[in-house]
């Protein structure tokens, strides 16, 4: 895994409040499919934005506290430590720290409907090796 770090915190701001953030994997350091993977360390009462017009999927991860998400118009859907959050794609709407110093692991993908249109990846082995089966013990 490739983890970007700065010296110290990186500060930025969720809604108008100061949060911690840090960037573990970028689009192309992984499958296609993957747009990133973040890490968010939020005060209580700050959001996070989620844009359809971003055209990803999300998966939010709460390692700590709380956050509640709120798509345009509905009520929001809590979720707390340990809970996996899972935002389709197409979908606007923001995530809001409900407790002091939430946690969370945010995966960003691409859709199936554009995933599909990709081509296929198979992993390489060198020339010679024998394929792995599953039956097999190591």
């Amino acid at each position: 895994m490739i983890v970007s770090t700065a010296v110290g915190d990186v500060q930025v701001l969720a809604g108008n409040v100061p949060a911690r953030w840090q960037s573990l994997i970028r689009r192309g350091m992984l499958f296609s499919e993957c747009e990133g993977v973040e890490f968010w360390d939020l005060p209580e009462g700050s959001t996070l934005p989620v844009r359809a017009e971003d055209g990803t999927e999300e998966a939010v991860l709460v390692l700590r506290g709380a956050v509640g998400f709120r798509a345009q118009g509905q009520p929001a859907v809590p979720a707390g430590s340990g809970r996996l959050l899972l935002i389709p794609h197409g979908l606007a709407g923001e995530l809001r720290a409900e407790e002091p110093a939430t946690a969370l692991l945010v995966v960003r993908g691409l859709p199936a409907a554009v995933s599909r249109r990709l081509p296929a990846r198979l992993p390489e082995l060198p020339a010679g090796e024998p394929v792995p089966h599953a039956q097999e013990e190591r």
